[in-house]
């Protein structure tokens, strides 16, 4: 039987800016909420426990939070370095288990299955991972069960700690747990609790059968998943080496002419490394190093996972021209620091759709935030709220991607 941890990180954003020294030095002991923009208004995206237990709701306005808590220190988010923090502790969760997923925005999924006998049992697991994170400044919840849906239900609770689950017992611990827990969305919540649904217990005395029907097949696929009713797969992230390549020169280079070719030759054998993993390219950085000097380094973000190697050369010769050559080359690192599965596209059914108009358009973001900055080129998120015109955010096209997502659009942030 299989056995899975899920680590639950609820204020990874904030413990990371902690940890980043961001704040004063009498500012350790102070609420900390994360703000997001939304148009002209300032809203809370994340908050600490401190400001959690003293009244701050996420989605709240920041006026609404500075009433509530004057002495709270806002801060604005970062998704895109919570993210590579996720990814980072992931590479950390490997020292318990070869098989680790992170799953953002905040969690990771351990397949722990017959680890027990290396760390004492399924419970020194969990308090190692927890401990491990709470040294590194980082609070946790850990759960051990025989799914991934009864695992992150128990870490997901606001009153787990370390719980592991005996074989074959997820159903009576997860009866006492709200369906929220059940990674349902929050309309289904909403119906489910305007029934008098409040535990996964009620849930599961409603007939399977009309579960369907009355709130859509995720609630019963999920229920299924952690029942261990329906297989659901951990997808464990390979700490492989990104694609790399490098170049020593035998003395150092200063012409232009000498180096820009060489960074061409460098993204050719790159961008083999990258095909044979089959993978598309978002994030690439030439480390350029100077004898004398320290190394500079040349980073080229893409809206989207790609291979279109000539878009890419283009983008990064335009950045390697403003590097001041003159102290004199030594080498040169090429390497594809963000990578994502390569997909090939595949047709609309009901509509004639051009598969080529998506790089298009990728290549256009990518050009325009080349010159603009990643920040200016944006697109809308939706969120909830009961205001439909609160209802979404900007985010970041780096970030986000401009892949196609209901009505979202490309939107130029002129006011930048």
């Amino acid at each position: 039987m299989r056995r899975v941890l899920c680590l639950h990180l609820p204020y990874l954003s904030t413990d990371r800016v902690r940890r980043d020294g961001r704040l004063g030095p009498g500012d350790a002991d102070r609420p900390l909420v994360l703000t997001r923009r939304v148009g002209a208004s300032v809203f809370v995206a994340q908050r600490c426990a401190r400001a959690q237990a003293g009244g701050v709701e996420i989605g709240a306005s920041a006026a609404q939070a500075q009433a509530t808590l004057p002495d709270a220190i806002a801060v604005p988010e970062d998704a895109e370095r919570d993210r590579q923090l996720l990814w980072q502790l992931a590479r950390w969760a490997l020292r318990f288990s070869p098989s680790v997923q992170p799953l953002e925005p905040n969690l990771l999924l351990v397949d722990v299955t017959g680890c027990e006998r290396l760390f004492g049992g399924e419970r020194n697991i969990a308090q190692q991972a927890v401990g491990g994170l709470t040294r590194l400044g980082f609070g946790a919840r850990a759960a051990i069960a025989d799914t991934i849906g009864a695992a992150y239900a128990l870490a997901s609770a606001e009153t787990a700690g370390c719980v592991v689950v005996p074989p074959g017992q997820s159903s009576a611990h997860l009866a006492p747990l709200p369906p929220a827990t059940l990674r349902i969305d929050a309309q289904t919540q909403e119906r489910l609790e305007a029934l008098g649904v409040r535990t996964i217990g009620d849930l599961l005395t409603l007939p399977r059968s009309s579960l369907p029907a009355r709130f859509g097949r995720d609630l019963l696929r999920r229920l299924r998943q952690a029942l261990g009713e329906k297989h659901e797969p951990l997808v464990a992230y390979e700490d492989r080496p990104p694609p790399f390549t490098r170049v020593a020169f035998e003395a150092p280079v200063s012409e232009p002419r000498a180096v820009h070719p060489v960074a061409g030759q460098m993204l050719d054998e790159l961008s083999q490394q990258v095909q044979q993993r089959e993978l598309g390219v978002r994030t690439l950085e030439l480390i350029v190093y100077f004898e004398q000097v320290p190394p500079t380094v040349v980073t080229v973000n893409l809206s989207r996972a790609s291979q279109a190697w000539e878009h890419i050369r283009s983008l990064l010769q335009g950045r390697l021209e403003y590097v001041d050559l003159s102290p004199g080359v030594s080498g040169m690192m090429l390497a594809a620091r963000h990578t994502s599965r390569w997909q090939p596209h595949q047709g609309d059914l009901f509509e004639a759709r051009d598969p080529a108009a998506d790089e298009v358009l990728g290549c256009l973001v990518d050009r325009l935030a080349s010159r603009l900055g990643h920040a200016a080129i944006v697109r809308p998120q939706l969120v909830d709220d009961h205001q439909p015109e609160f209802a979404f955010r900007y985010v970041s096209v780096t970030a986000a991607g401009c892949a196609p997502a209901g009505s979202n659009g490309v939107t130029v942030n002129t006011r930048q």
